[in-house]
């Protein structure tokens, strides 16, 4: 990628945002749904429905945000604090590493469906620079949510760890 988006991944990334934030409640239903039908998250199981929701709605408006604005470091750090507060709340509702990646994997399967139909439906040449450019924005937001998620369970057991 480049230091700015150019005209044309402007105009894709707010394009998406907007399909995306269109179908926010569609989407969060659909991962809700795959979370607790995924065997792989046993704990979600304990949740309730708002407990199951949690910080995923935010997510979500993050990830617009990042498709809008791409390169802007105040935007992934906003990103980031809730990538982290997401996995400080999962480990204190006795989620593993394990399951904390299986729920983020299975919100990304839902937005792969979605990028999908933002494809099929409004920008059938959505190939090529743009196309890639689109992927690799939400890909890389989800790396992202994925490790800096999964750090929340590293750091205090490496803390207690080396002081040991």
């Amino acid at each position: 990628m480049t230091t700015n988006p150019s005209p044309e991944q402007q105009i894709v990334g707010c394009s998406l945002s907007n399909f995306l934030a269109d179908r926010r409640h569609q989407i969060v239903t659909q991962w809700m749904a795959r979370v607790l039908s995924d065997p792989a998250v046993p704990a979600a199981d304990e949740l309730t429905m708002t407990e199951l929701k949690d910080h995923v709605p935010q997510i979500l408006d993050d990830l617009s945000r990042t498709l809008e604005d791409a390169f802007n470091q105040q935007v992934k750090d906003r990103a980031g604090w809730r990538a982290a507060t997401h996995g400080r709340l999962r480990m204190e509702q006795r989620y593993n590493i394990a399951q904390v990646i299986r729920e983020i994997s299975d919100l990304r399967t839902v937005l792969i469906y979605q990028l999908a139909e933002f494809h099929d439906e409004r920008i059938p040449s959505f190939t090529g620079q743009l196309g890639l450019f689109a992927m690799v924005a939400l890909h890389s937001y989800f790396d992202r949510l994925i490790r800096i998620a999964v750090e929340q369970f590293i750091t205090p057991y490496n803390s207690q760890h080396c002081s040991a």
